[in-house]
């Protein structure tokens, strides 16, 4: 599991089924995290992941404080007790927040797979929609849908016609899928597909109403993102054009107010962050665009 976790050194062994029973206490704090295991298809028991987590934290703590010990203590000469106590300071921040993105890992995972089941799910129920509407059953589109190159969506179907070829009703494993599912509108459509089965209406009607809303949200999405990309554009061309430009100027001003010179290293410091803001920027930009598939 750890090659499957960013900054987890320690997988799931023996070292970590040590701390089984501190997990298992720690669950009651992270009631989220069970859930977001199944969202994210990471099979293991929320108790064994924290088990996990409190391992890397223990590693980490470990391996940071002999290097902040040894910097201070040894290269810089610092006395023993304000070396370890700094040392330990250091390592325990570094080591929370180790343990912290890993907890949240999951979370993270389960958001970015219903992103991409969100990109593909309106051309996928548009193709059951139209199996249904040419006389194929729910189950046979489902095990048509599960085969298409439809990402997440496939995969996603193909464990619900598992399920249902291993003797589960269709009813119970459409009721797994809405569960487990880390998209809310894949959960919504289930959820609508079920209720359709119950009472015998439609499945066409059903997800004609479904697409069009699927529609409707994704075409809201693309206008919330361009009026929000206005402000990002402004933003950027004001670090990018005005502030290395007139902020030279007027730093250069103040400083000669101030009775100090604007050195090279000053400077060349002052472009280093104008680009590391710009970075920063188109990497949030590119964050926040939505995913859609039209």
């Amino acid at each position: 599991m750890s090659s499957r976790i960013p900054l987890a050194v320690i997988g799931q062994g023996k070292f970590s089924k040590i701390f089984i029973g501190i997990g298992e206490k720690l669950s009651k704090y992270f009631l989220n995290l069970k859930y977001d295991l199944r969202k994210s298809s990471l099979d293991v028991e929320d108790k064994d992941y924290i088990a996990v987590a409190v391992a890397n934290f223990i590693s980490y703590f470990i391996f940071f404080l002999a290097l902040f010990f040894g910097l201070m203590f040894i290269a810089q000469h610092k006395p023993l007790a304000e070396s370890l106590l700094r040392a330990a300071a250091f390592s325990a921040l570094i080591s929370i927040l180790m343990f912290v993105v890993i907890i949240k890992y999951p979370k993270i995972i389960a958001g970015k797979k219903a992103e991409l089941i969100d990109k593909h799910l309106t051309f996928a129920l548009k193709d059951m929609a139209l199996q249904i509407s040419s006389g194929v059953s729910l189950y046979n589109s489902m095990v048509n849908i599960s085969n298409s190159t439809y990402g997440e969506v496939s995969m996603e179907f193909a464990r619900t016609v598992k399920k249902i070829s291993s003797g589960t009703p269709v009813e119970k494993a459409l009721q797994t899928l809405a569960v487990e599912s880390s998209s809310e509108f894949m959960r919504r459509t289930v959820w609508q597909l079920i209720n359709t089965i119950k009472v015998g209406a439609s499945l066409k009607g059903s997800l004609r109403a479904i697409i069009t809303e699927l529609t409707m949200n994704e075409k809201e999405k693309i206008k919330s993102y361009s009026r929000e990309l206005n402000m990002w554009v402004l933003a950027y061309m004001l670090f990018a054009v005005a502030v290395p430009t007139i902020g030279t100027t007027v730093m250069m001003i103040l400083a000669g107010f101030a009775g100090y010179n604007m050195t090279k290293e000053m400077f060349v410091l002052f472009l280093l962050i104008n680009f590391a803001i710009q970075y920063i920027l188109i990497g949030f930009v590119k964050y926040r665009r939505p995913v859609v598939n039209f």
